[in-house]
Order: structure tokens, then C-alpha cells, then sequence
């Protein structure tokens, strides 16, 4: 990977492709990995962006407060750094959390907005409390059994038993992963604030993903989204369940493919 310097931090990501630039935004617990499928399919036809994101795979952290805008905000400075855009944008969970953030701080940078397993509401008290117990986890060192649980969080059944090799990369990942630089990033998640409000300001066509199975950002939370956002459409996946980069590779990839086209 290629490495920059953004606001003090080391900032990795990958550069592939040409044509049409293309930012990813990948998940909480994961890597650039995350869109392996995506970058595959798309790479002859666009200049795909795939960073790590603050304390994730080869990207520093602070060990302080900090929130998802301050990470959108990073993503924005690397796209000024490379001297690219507008871009399309595509995020997934932490990523997808993070899209309307910079869509409202940075509209004139983007050519479009992609969505998968998002949300714009606070965390409620009762995930709140049980997420934080994972994170807890992973510092008192249970890598192996928090890894577990998140597998059967993010994955569908369906998924587990079909999708082996991309559940056993998102393990391993995960389990090489920076242990306090996940605790801060799983931080500036938990605390993000209700954006619902503020989603009738963003005019950016937007594309939403949701998967039928998705225990995580569940089909209600991408209906408030369509329900407030000014140009959208929404594609459910009916078998996938929050990992649905992983679970439904080429859906993802032609849906991504066939939007593109038409902004």
C-alpha cells in the first residue's frame, strides 16, 4: 500500500484502476478488504480509491476522542492530496455512517453517495451497552471468541455456509488488527450524533444497500434514509445480511456499475 501524511497521521491506501474516481469507505473491524470483490470487478473501468481507515490495517490513530467526521474530513484531505474528484463514494456500515457527514461538509466533492448497511441515528442505549462489552473484550485480550460473535452479527447463515473464504479473511484480519486502534475507531461510532435531521440538505444522488438478514443496520434504518434524502433509490438484498460487500459480491458490484451510469 501507499502511505500519506494526513493531520499527523499515517494514512495507507491503494490506488487501482483509471477512468471515473471512486472512494470506498470501508466498515468498523475490517480493512480496504472489505471491497476485494468490488476492486476486482470495477478496477478496468474506474480509478477505484481504497484507504485504511484511522486505526485500521496499515493507518495510524490517535489515542484520543475523535468522531466520524473527523474521520470523513480525513478521507477528504486524501482525495485532495491525490487530486482527484468529484468522487463517487461508497460506504459500508462505519463507511455508509460516515457518507452523509462528508456529503454535508463537502458536497462539491462528490459525484454520487453509495450507502450499504448505513444509518443517521445515534446508537440506542441498549446496542450501545452491548457493543461496548465487545470492545472491553478485545482489550482484556478475547480476540478469538469477540470475532466469533461478530461473525454470527454480521453474516447471514446463508452467508456462513457459502461464503466461507471471505469469513475466514474478515478472522483473520481482524484478528492481526490493531487492538487500540480499533477501541478509539469503535469509539467514534458509538458516539455519532443523529444526522437525521439534516438529511433533506444533502441533493447527492444516493444509492442505498440493505440486506434482507442484516441484524446490524436492519431495513428500518435505511428507510429513514429514502425517507428523507432528496435523490435516492434503494436496493435490498434479501439473503445478505450487514456484510453484504462479501455475501453478494457481484450484486453489489453491478448495482454499483449500473448507478454510476446514471449520474
Amino acid at each position: 500500500m501507499e502511505t500519506t501524511e494526513i493531520r499527523g497521521i499515517k494514512y495507507a491506501y491503494e490506488v487501482v484502476g483509471q477512468g471515473e474516481p471512486v472512494l470506498f469507505a470501508h466498515c468498523l473491524t475490517w480493512n480496504h478488504h472489505d471491497y476485494d470483490s468490488q476492486a476486482e470487478a470495477l478496477k478496468d473501468d474506474y480509478m477505484l480509491i481504497l484507504p485504511d481507515q484511522r486505526g485500521h490495517g496499515e493507518t495510524g490513530f490517535v489515542a484520543q476522542p475523535y468522531g466520524l467526521d473527523d474521520m470523513a474530513e480525513d478521507l477528504y484531505l486524501l482525495v485532495e492530496k491525490l487530486g482527484v474528484g468529484p468522487v463517487h463514494y461508497v460506504g459500508h456500515s462505519m463507511g455508509a455512517m460516515m457518507g452523509p457527514i462528508f456529503a454535508l461538509a463537502h458536497p462539491d466533492a462528490l459525484r454520487s453517495m453509495t450507502l450499504i448497511g448505513g444509518s443517521a441515528v445515534a446508537e440506542s442505549e441498549e446496542k450501545l451497552a452491548g457493543y461496548r462489552q465487545l470492545t472491553a473484550a478485545i482489550r482484556a485480550g478475547y480476540q478469538a471468541q469477540v470475532v466469533d460473535r461478530l461473525v454470527g452479527l454480521f453474516f447471514s447463515e446463508l452467508s456462513r455456509e457459502k461464503r466461507k473464504d471471505a469469513v475466514a479473511k474478515f478472522r483473520e484480519d481482524f484478528l492481526n488488527a490493531s487492538v487500540e486502534g480499533m477501541y478509539w475507531t469503535a469509539e467514534a461510532v458509538f458516539t455519532r450524533p443523529n444526522l437525521l435531521p439534516k438529511l433533506r440538505e444533502i441533493a447527492t444522488p444516493t444509492l442505498l444497500v440493505v440486506g434482507g438478514k442484516d441484524m446490524v443496520t436492519p431495513l428500518e434504518r435505511a428507510r429513514e434514509l429514502a425517507e428523507r434524502l432528496q435523490n435516492v433509490r434503494m436496493l435490498i438484498v434479501p439473503e445478505a445480511g450487514h456484510f453484504t460487500t462479501v455475501e453478494a459480491p457481484a450484486t453489489v458490484s453491478g448495482a454499483l456499475r449500473d448507478f454510476w451510469e446514471t449520474v
